[in-house]
């Protein structure tokens, strides 16, 4: 939202050196837009831009898996949808990179993608409970 605010303070500024550009998309729009001269239009863009950064937060936010770690399971937990993760089949847990990264005994991944947060409290997670934590 901060950043979509900066954008709508900051785009009239940008604009008098884009003004003059053909190749922007939209520019007809654009220039309608920028050229607004009435006070609320300063006050409107960065409201409506940090709007649409509020949103785009909030969409990324619902797309990111929540992880429950327990003694007996790790719950995976995503748009509705439930995955449960015994631990008996876990071998290894770790990070590669940003990813959390749960391997099986058998050698299959269980689980790799992105965890926010998980570079912080993944670890601990997952040794307060007994799971074979392998920091890299």
């Amino acid at each position: 939202m901060v950043a979509g605010v900066a954008v709508g303070i900051a785009l009239p500024l940008a604009w008098g050196w884009l003004r003059n550009v053909d190749w922007i998309p939209f520019h007809g729009i654009a220039e309608a837009i920028m050229g607004a001269q009435f006070a609320a239009a300063a006050i409107l863009r960065p409201v409506v831009l940090g709007l649409t950064g509020g949103a785009i937060v909030l969409v990324w936010a619902v797309r990111q898996p929540r992880l429950t770690i327990s003694n007996s399971a790790i719950e995976i937990e995503r748009r509705g949808q439930k995955r449960v993760i015994r631990r008996e089949q876990v071998a290894g847990a770790y990070l590669e990179g940003s990813k959390l990264i749960i391997d099986s005994t058998e050698g299959r991944r269980l689980f790799d993608e992105e965890v926010e947060g998980a570079k912080k409290q993944a670890g601990p997670a997952f040794t307060a409970h007994g799971y074979p934590w392998e920091s890299r």
